[in-house]
């Protein structure tokens, strides 16, 4: 479809002239958007098939080899002599040698390419490493163990039962009586109106092969389409941030178990991990909201210096230097330290998180009042279904109190154990506290054990309530 026709197909199916007051209305424009944008990419797509031997090393070469073998059949096939038989098989032996050394150029061109760029050699590295050179493998439905017992499940629905459980299963109800009716409001304010440049910016950094959920759109099509979508979809995502509100059809994905490589067994749940295909639109609003959320978090210091992941580059390196730099700080006093550290790791910890806790200890972290309201929308009712094996599962709501295939789950966490961490550093005791989302590593020094052992069963004490 040409550009003029799909600004044309636009300004007729997407009016802008009914505006977003509820909702329902909010929903209906998301469908509407989704139903035009599947009606551009199936009248612009091609249904014709590419032919077999259309690869990257094919040249003119290659081409006039495979005519020149043809025509000699074709002659062959009318005389029916030796002498043109003879002709026909010389050359057909020459064009597997053209094809093959076509092939091997082109092969010695990549790999010169790799090693002169330093980020595609872990490419090729993780080509090798993992075989896919080789002829792919006819995918087995396998069976799975059912909890500590050695029965085994054979069949698809009690498969998937098995795998909600083990990845989507809540915990129980939290204790949240000691959490006071309180709010402080931001004393500096922070404008919440979305622009034009945030959305296409944020569109436009995706990757455009990313795989789509079940609205098979993709980053390619919506990029694509964005000068005439754009108007369209800031008006939406600031109904969101004004309704706070996340919209039911954001809230719909498709997760794809994959089994972890290099196991020996694959009849346990646990060797089994998750991908999850996202909403498009979903994607960008998300991402808009984590940047404030970040950008906020960093001008009004609302975490703690020990708490890691939710500023700007800060990832695990850092994290790992931090720590070896305070080790070091402490060998180098003239008091000879012994140095303890007490590293917990939260089980199932983004299972764990109750959503009220969570959302008290925004407020009490001064956080916008449209932040705090649209985290409840976005956390609340999501669905999916599940690909197992190439069969997909009925959709049903997610029982997860935080889903952590989401990055704005991972700030979010920051957030509910910040408490915890205060808790823990003021206990004013020689304790140093690092939080990596839910490893949070407790630094211990002093001159005589048996206080560290004291130290540390203080601080265990403290984050086991």
């Amino acid at each position: 479809m040409s550009t003029e026709a799909l600004s044309a197909y636009l300004q007729i199916h997407l009016s802008l002239k009914c505006s977003l007051d509820d909702k329902i209305m909010m929903n209906d424009r998301v469908c509407k958007i989704i139903r035009v944008l599947q009606k551009i990419i199936e009248k612009s797509t091609l249904l014709t098939k590419s032919l077999n031997w259309v690869k990257d090393f094919w040249n003119q070469s290659c081409f006039e080899v495979v005519m020149k073998s043809r025509r000699l059949r074709i002659i062959w096939k009318m005389q029916d002599t030796l002498e043109a038989w003879n002709k026909y098989l010389k050359h057909n032996d020459h064009k597997n040698k053209i094809i093959q050394q076509m092939k091997c150029a082109h092969f010695r061109t990549q790999m010169h390419e790799l090693s002169e760029a330093l980020k595609s050699i872990w490419c090729f590295a993780k080509w090798a490493r993992i075989e896919s050179q080789l002829f792919k493998k006819l995918s087995q439905f396998l069976s799975l163990k059912w909890s500590d017992i050695n029965h085994m499940i054979t069949t698809f629905k009690k498969k998937i039962e098995i795998l909600r459980e083990k990845f989507f299963l809540s915990s129980s109800q939290a204790n949240v009586n000691d959490i006071a009716e309180s709010f402080i409001s931001l004393t500096v304010s922070f404008n919440s109106r979305i622009t034009k440049d945030e959305v296409k910016q944020t569109i436009r950094r995706v990757k455009a092969d990313k795989a789509s959920n079940t609205s098979n759109i993709s980053n390619k099509a919506l990029q694509a389409s964005l000068a005439k979508l754009i108007s369209v979809l800031t008006s939406l995502f600031n109904a969101c941030i004004i309704h706070k509100y996340h919209s039911k059809q954001f809230k719909k994905t498709q997760t794809i178990v994959l089994h972890k490589s290099k196991k020996s067994d694959y009849i346990d749940s646990k060797m089994y991990r998750l991908i999850a295909l996202l909403n498009i639109m979903s994607k960008a609003l998300k991402s808009i909201m984590i940047k404030r959320l970040s950008d906020i978090v960093e001008i009004h210091h609302m975490l703690s210096n020990a708490q890691m992941r939710a500023k700007c580059k800060q990832f695990m390196i850092s994290t790992l230097n931090l720590l070896i730099n305070q080790v070091h700080t402490m060998w180098d006093c003239e008091i000879k330290y012994v140095i303890f550290m007490l590293s917990l790791d939260v089980v199932k910890a983004f299972n764990q998180v109750s959503h009220v806790r969570l959302l008290h200890t925004l407020k009490m972290k001064r956080m916008l009042s449209y932040i705090i309201k649209w985290t409840c929308s976005f956390l609340k009712n999501r669905e999916t279904s599940l690909i197992f094996k190439k069969q997909m599962s009925n959709i049903r709501e997610i029982n997860a109190n935080i889903s952590q295939r989401f990055f704005i789950s991972l700030i979010l966490f920051l957030f509910f154990n910040a408490s915890l961490i205060e808790k823990c550093e003021a206990l004013r005791i020689k304790i140093e506290v690092l939080d990596f989302i839910n490893n949070i590593n407790i630094l211990v020094y002093d001159r005589f054990t048996e206080e560290i052992c004291r130290t540390l069963s203080k601080a265990h004490n403290v984050c086991a309530k």
